[in-house]
């Protein structure tokens, strides 16, 4: 009786084509329109989008509880609130805040999206935020 260790080669090609459908099916799951790369890059721009309204949003809140406090009718270019210079120094880079020629209406714009605040004869503020 002879006492045989090994593996046969039936085992060994069973256990190369078990590893090649793992394989593929995990190149799957990586790559392709729903694959786990393409999500991620889909998610990375959805939080880009929504971080951009965020800052735009936090923004024109602060400069809207400034026109309740100081009562404003119109923003003051050369003082604090409504300074375009002094919104743009609290956003990061490659956002920009303009003044209408009336004073009377600030738009933020950065990151693809846009929101303002306008003060109204009455002065009363009203704020169209940034969608996200």
């Amino acid at each position: 009786m002879t006492n045989n260790k090994g593996i046969t080669l039936i085992a060994l090609v069973i256990t190369i084509i078990v590893l090649l459908i793992l394989a593929g099916v995990s190149i799957a799951m990586l790559t392709g329109s729903n694959g786990i790369l393409t999500q991620a890059n889909s998610a990375k721009t959805q939080t880009a989008n929504a971080e951009a309204a965020e800052r735009i949003n936090m923004e024109l809140n602060a400069l809207y509880s400034e026109v309740l406090e100081k009562n404003l009718t119109k923003f003051d270019a050369t003082a604090t609130t409504g300074h375009p210079d002094k919104i743009k120094a609290n956003l990061p880079s490659g956002y920009d805040a303009q003044l209408s020629n009336t004073d009377k209406t600030l738009t933020i714009t950065g990151g693809g999206k846009t929101g303002s605040i306008t003060i109204s004869e009455a002065g009363v503020a009203t704020i169209s935020p940034a969608k996200k």
